[in-house]
């Protein structure tokens, strides 16, 4: 034998004494040995029998997809108007909202919360259908808003004229 070849396979009956590969796995798709071309093509699974399920999708809303919060504020005011009608046109309660909180349903002054800027107490008070959701729940606080000025309320809020 060659001494150039000893060390070749010397590092051979390692790594064969080890539980290595005297082949090395290429990544290629044509393998090439001794002057001869074998290919090789990956195995593809079978497709499903059964497509994939959708995940559920929510049952439609009456509300349409709007694209900004302002949008949805406005078409829960309709809503709400239509629940509890009041007299107003709804342009005052969104001006009301817009003076009292900026549209921000987030808003949070002192004790005041909200779209509205309702105290907790007012909030939870039986006149409320709408009490049990957060305080800071910006639907909950339009329907109850027009429940108020249903009842003749609108002089709880120093924003209305």
């Amino acid at each position: 034998m060659n001494k150039s070849c000893r060390p070749l396979v010397l590092a051979t009956l390692l790594l064969a004494s080890c539980g290595g590969s005297l082949t090395p796995t290429l990544p290629t798709a044509y393998i090439v040995r001794a002057g001869a071309a074998a290919t090789h093509t990956a195995t593809i699974p079978a497709p499903a029998t059964k497509p994939p399920e959708a995940p559920p999708t929510l049952p439609p809303s009456a509300t349409p997809a709007l694209d900004t919060p302002l949008d949805r504020y406005r078409a829960w005011m309709q809503e709400a108007r239509a629940a509890h009608p009041y007299s107003e046109p709804i342009e005052v309660m969104w001006q009301v909202m817009m003076c009292e909180s900026s549209g921000r349903a987030d808003q949070v002054i002192d004790s005041y919360y909200g779209l509205f800027q309702y105290q907790q107490a007012t909030w939870a008070g039986d006149w409320n259908p709408y009490r049990a959701s957060s305080i800071l729940d910006p639907r909950a606080q339009i329907f109850a808003t027009a429940k108020a000025w249903q009842d003749g309320n609108q002089h709880w809020w120093g924003c209305y004229q």
